[in-house]
């Protein structure tokens, strides 16, 4: 996937926070599951979810993650949730 296909998802990006916003965001087992393992990045600030309106705001150290790493995350996160949004089975991103 390249960061244009996984752009289509972000809805707001500077350094520090980012919103992301999918279909498959809309199922709360979803959102806990995001907000438990990204939270468990280091670097991570805190992961807000809402599944009502589908979306997620990250708010991270952009010095502790750069922003390479930040795109990989991402690109992880959008196969996997893309895959959820399917119906199919994925392994869920661990970094």
């Amino acid at each position: 996937m390249s960061a244009i296909q996984l752009l289509k998802y972000v809805r707001s990006f500077v350094d520090g926070r980012v919103r992301i916003r999918h279909p498959a965001l809309r199922h709360e087992a979803v959102v806990r599951l995001a907000r438990e393992k990204m939270s468990a990045i280091a670097g991570v600030q805190s992961v807000e979810g809402n599944s009502v309106s589908g979306s997620i705001l990250i708010t991270y150290d952009s010095k502790t993650i750069p922003r390479e790493r930040l795109f990989a995350i991402g690109e992880a996160w959008a196969r996997y949730l893309d895959a959820v949004n399917k119906g199919q089975e994925s392994p869920v991103p661990h970094f």
